[in-house]
């Protein structure tokens, strides 16, 4: 764990940044929590150097706020981040999708309809975190064909960032059936070769996303439970 990264391995600050990031993205950490820099170091079998590290790479991430003599605190939900993540992620990703599209290989086209049948079997199910999950990988097949790998590092960075609100589609049942609707229609226009309706189908459905989202996070931050 304390290697570089070569072979396969991480170093131990990627390794505790990725612990970390994942307790916050699952709810484990809550928006607001204190992270105690000994606690961490206890809780991974770490020195406080690569800590220190993950931390501040969490805090360039968006994840946490350090805080001159309090120390880090997992970021607040915030509407202007949420608005802010979602207008960049449509442009970059309907850029993305245009670009793809006449690259996409008929492996990948293959691989795309496999995930849609998976997502309307878990959309059946009513099985929300799988969905998440085929939802990601439909959409990076279809990133990664487009072979900028500076543009599809800075999607998934704000994949990331975006996943803290994630825990809000436990609200939103009834978008499960709109979203397999939509990703139906990106995946037809990705078969006919229409780069450009198959990016605007991609950023309607970031948009679609957004206009659900967004009420049901104004509600949970007005709540006085909500810390």
């Amino acid at each position: 764990m304390g290697q570089d990264k070569t072979n396969g391995r991480v170093t131990v600050t990627e390794y505790v940044a990725r612990s970390i990031r994942e307790r916050i993205i699952s709810g484990v950490y809550l928006p607001g929590t204190k992270l105690d820099q000994q606690t961490l170091v206890e809780e991974f079998g770490a020195t406080l150097i690569p800590v220190r590290e993950s931390l501040r790479q969490l805090e360039a991430q968006g994840f946490i706020r350090l805080y001159p003599h309090r120390g880090a605190y997992v970021a607040e939900l915030s509407i202007d981040e949420f608005e802010e993540i979602y207008f960049v992620r449509e442009l970059l990703e309907t850029a993305a999708t245009e670009l793809a599209v006449p690259k996409l290989s008929e492996a990948d086209k293959r691989q795309l309809r496999d995930y849609l049948t998976r997502m309307e079997q878990a959309t059946k199910a009513s099985n929300y975190a799988q969905l998440l999950g085929l939802n990601h990988d439909f959409h990076f097949i279809i990133y990664k064909a487009s072979a900028n790998q500076l543009l599809i590092e800075l999607i998934r960075s704000l994949w990331d960032r975006s996943s803290r609100y994630r825990h809000l589609y436990t609200y939103m049942p009834e978008r499960a059936a709109r979203a397999l609707a939509e990703h139906k229609r990106i995946y037809r226009l990705c078969l006919a070769g229409d780069a450009i309706a198959a990016g605007q189908a991609v950023g309607h459905n970031v948009r679609q996303t957004v206009r659900v989202l967004l009420p049901i996070l104004r509600r949970q931050l007005a709540s006085p439970s909500t810390s």
